[in-house]
C-alpha cells in the first residue's frame, strides 16, 4: 500500500513539474512575442559620475527584452554572461568617458560615453561663424570663480581717460555664452595628469576653481573689441552672471562716468533730478 502511495506521489510530482515547465515555457513565448527576444546589453554596475573614466568594474551585462532597449544601447551577442569572454568584452570600454551621469542599472548607450580625440575638444562646440576667446579673470572680475561652462554673462569694462578720475563704465556685450572655464569644457573631457609619488593620478577639472581664464563665444568683430580692451585697459574686464533663461538684451543701459555718481540715489537704481544733486562736489582726496 505504501509503495503504491509513494509511486502515485512521484507520478503526480512529475506531472506537476511537467505542467509548471509547460506554463513557464508558454509564458516566456508569450513575453517574447509581446516584448521581443532578450538581448544582452551593457549596464552600469554602480553610479558613474559625469567625466568618470570607465573601466570594466563599472559595467556588467544584463538580458533585457528588445522592447525595453534604450535608443543607441550598447548590445552584445547573446552568450554566457559570465566568465572571461564577457570580461574581455567589457574591457573594450575601458578608457571611455561618461559625458553624462549614469545611474546604477542604467543601460550604457553610445550617446552617454565618448572617446577623447579631435571631436571631443572645445572646437566642436564653437558655433559656425563664431570664435572662442579667453578673458583673464580673478575672484572679483569672475564672479568669485563660480562661473561654469554653459552660463551666460554680460561683459563690462572700465574705460580710462586722460585724467585720473576721467573714467567711464560701459556694458560692452550682453548675453554671451561661456564655453569653458580654464580647461573645463562642457563636453566634460577636460582632465589633467598629476604625479602622486611614482604613480600618475588623473584629476578631473570640473570642480576646480584654480582657473584664471574664462572662454566665451563671440563673433569676429566682438572678438576684436575684447582684444583691444584687454590690451589698453589696465583695470581689466568684469563679468556679470545672468540667469540662463534671461536672454533679453537691453538697449538703454547708460554709460556711467564719475560725475554720474553725484546724481544717483543711495540704491543706485534711479537718477535724481539735477536740482536734487548734492550741494557739495565729489570728494577728490580730502574730506568734506
Amino acid at each position: 500500500m505504501n509503495n503504491k502511495a509513494l509511486t502515485l506521489s512521484l507520478v503526480m510530482a512529475v506531472v506537476a513539474v511537467f505542467f509548471v515547465n509547460s506554463y513557464v515555457t508558454t509564458e516566456e513565448e508569450k513575453n517574447k512575442q509581446k516584448f521581443g527576444t532578450e538581448i544582452r546589453v551593457v549596464i552600469a554596475s554602480k553610479d558613474i559620475r559625469e567625466m568618470d573614466t570607465l573601466d570594466e568594474t563599472m559595467l556588467e551585462f544584463k538580458l533585457v527584452p528588445k522592447a525595453f532597449l534604450e535608443p543607441a544601447a550598447i548590445t552584445m551577442e547573446k552568450k554566457d554572461i559570465e566568465g572571461e569572454v564577457s570580461r574581455n568584452e567589457l574591457i573594450k570600454f575601458a578608457g571611455s568617458v561618461a559625458v553624462v551621469p549614469i545611474k546604477k542599472g542604467e543601460q550604457l548607450t553610445f550617446s552617454k560615453i565618448s572617446e577623447p580625440g579631435l571631436r571631443t575638444g572645445l572646437s566642436p562646440q564653437v558655433a559656425p561663424g563664431k570664435r572662442a576667446l579667453s578673458i583673464g579673470v580673478s575672484e572679483v572680475s569672475g564672479v568669485g570663480k563660480l562661473i561654469k561652462p554653459g552660463d551666460r554673462v554680460d561683459i563690462i569694462a572700465v574705460i580710462e581717460g586722460e585724467k585720473r578720475l576721467d573714467k567711464t563704465v560701459k556694458t560692452i556685450l550682453q548675453d554671451v555664452g561661456v564655453l569653458a572655464v580654464g580647461r573645463f569644457v562642457t563636453n566634460n573631457l577636460a582632465r589633467t595628469i598629476e604625479m602622486d609619488g611614482k604613480k600618475e593620478r588623473v584629476r578631473n577639472l570640473n570642480t576646480s576653481d584654480t582657473y584664471s581664464v574664462v572662454t566665451i563665444e563671440v563673433d569676429p568683430t566682438q572678438a576684436e573689441y575684447i582684444v583691444l580692451l584687454q590690451a589698453i585697459n589696465t583695470n581689466g574686464i568684469i563679468l556679470t552672471l545672468r540667469n540662463n533663461d534671461d536672454t533679453d538684451r537691453l538697449n538703454n543701459i547708460p554709460q556711467i562716468g564719475v560725475q554720474d555718481l553725484q546724481v544717483m540715489d543711495s540704491n543706485g537704481l534711479r537718477r535724481l533730478p539735477a536740482s536734487s544733486a548734492p550741494p557739495y562736489p565729489i570728494n577728490r582726496g580730502g574730506t568734506r
